[in-house]
Parts: C-alpha cells; structure tokens; sequence
C-alpha cells in the first residue's frame, strides 16, 4: 500500500509542475505590444487649437538642428512623417472625429 501511495503522490508531483509550467509558457507567447516610436525633444513646442469641429496644432522647432515628426491622432489617420527646420513651425488640421494623441520622431 505505501509503494501505491507513493506512486500517486509522485504522479500527481509530476502532474502539478506540468501545469505549473504550462502557464508561464502560455503567457509567454501572447504577443508583445508595438514599441512606442521616440519621442521628440523638448526644444519642439505645441500649440493645440481643439475648440471647434477643425482642430489646429503648430508644431514650433526651437531647436539648433532639423527635426522629424508625426503627428499621431485618434479616431483618424495619423499625418505624414514632415521635415520643421531649426527655428521654424508647421501648422496641421484635421477635421473631428479626429483627435491629437501625440507627436512622434521619425
């Protein structure tokens, strides 16, 4: 009888680190969120006009140096990656439902 209950004993050790393993396993194959793009510097300033139907941003680069950047929105579709040379600005709109999310370097 002792030979019989160690048997179910070790079967159900075994069965119990299977299934302890098999969690970590599955949780590591969920997909991984998308990385963030960079950000952009703090010599690049908004200004966000969200008062009306038509939302208005002007991106401001105070930097010393070109810079890239997107605009990323919600409930639309994200603007075009676009060149602002140093000590110059770029003005966007869009119309709602469209929403600004970000601003992104590319």
């Amino acid at each position: 009888m002792l030979r019989k209950t160690s048997a179910i004993a070790a079967s159900a050790l075994v069965a119990a680190s299977i299934l302890a393993g098999a969690a970590p396993a599955a949780a590591e194959t969920t997909p991984q969120s998308a990385p963030r793009a960079a950000s952009v510097p703090g010599c690049v300033v908004t200004s966000l006009d969200d008062s009306g139907t038509t939302d208005y941003l002007t991106v401001y680069n105070d930097c010393g140096y070109d810079v890239r950047v997107k605009v990323v929105l919600a409930h639309a579709t994200d603007l075009s990656c676009q060149t602002i040379f140093s000590g110059t600005h770029r003005n966007y709109q869009w119309v709602w439902p469209g929403r600004f999310d970000r601003l992104d370097a590319c």
